[in-house]
């Protein structure tokens, strides 16, 4: 199935796990080090400044960091087994996690705020590596670079006179959009909720979980039928 044929309700699910990940990203720098939450790089980046000055204690916290988004990356593969979508995988097993991870990085962070922000990278990293690619497409919905590269790439193909696809394109602005109205949100319910503001993106993700699990049972009973 080509990409143009990409169902709208894949474009959705992009788009609601991008707005999840928005909200996660901002608690993130609200809370312990004003650090990210949804993509490594930043972390990596203070992770150097901190080897440098010898902040071994900043240390140590941002490479758990770092090893719990692999970690949850690791635990979407070894429960999907590959990263390319196909509806007849559980992609509601990791997507339960990741609102199980973020309602245990609500639950811990009252007390222990740098112990429960390592529940919500392990969930980052979940989502993130639940579906990479789509027929040629690299699909990232927790952090922006790849889809700002990938529209910047279409938008030289359009001024080279080349032609580019349409659902493509739109998908990757759905991302772009999603991120940022997750974290337009998170910062507007911050104030009133605090760190109760948790809550929101772990209630999204079971959600989207519950979603998924009724078109994946509707989908077998008429693939069946």
């Amino acid at each position: 199935m080509p990409l143009q044929h990409l169902p709208v309700w894949i474009q959705l699910g992009a788009f609601m796990l991008a707005v999840n990940a928005g909200m996660i990203n901002v608690l993130g720098l609200i809370t312990v080090l004003h650090q990210s939450i949804s993509h490594m790089t930043g972390n990596a980046s203070l992770l150097a400044q901190a080897l440098i000055h010898q902040q071994f204690d900043i240390v140590i916290y941002l490479t758990l960091i770092l090893l719990s988004y692999i970690l949850g990356s690791s635990y979407s593969g070894f429960i999907l087994g590959n990263s390319h979508f196909e509806l007849g995988r559980r992609y509601g097993v990791p997507l339960s996690l990741v609102g199980i991870f973020i309602f245990l990085c609500w639950l811990f962070i009252p007390n222990y705020p740098k112990y429960a922000l390592l529940w919500a990278s392990a969930a980052m990293g979940m989502q993130n590596a639940m579906v990479s690619h789509y027929k040629g497409t690299i699909i990232r919905t927790t952090h922006l670079s790849g889809v700002l590269t990938d529209l910047g790439l279409a938008l030289g193909y359009y001024f080279r006179g080349f032609s580019s696809e349409k659902r493509r394109v739109i998908l990757h602005l759905l991302i772009l959009f999603g991120f940022i109205i997750g974290g337009m949100i998170a910062t507007i319910i911050h104030p009133y909720l605090q760190l109760n503001a948790f809550l929101i993106p772990a209630g999204l993700s079971l959600s989207l979980s519950l979603v998924y699990w009724f078109i994946y049972f509707r989908h077998g009973s008429k693939h069946h039928s």
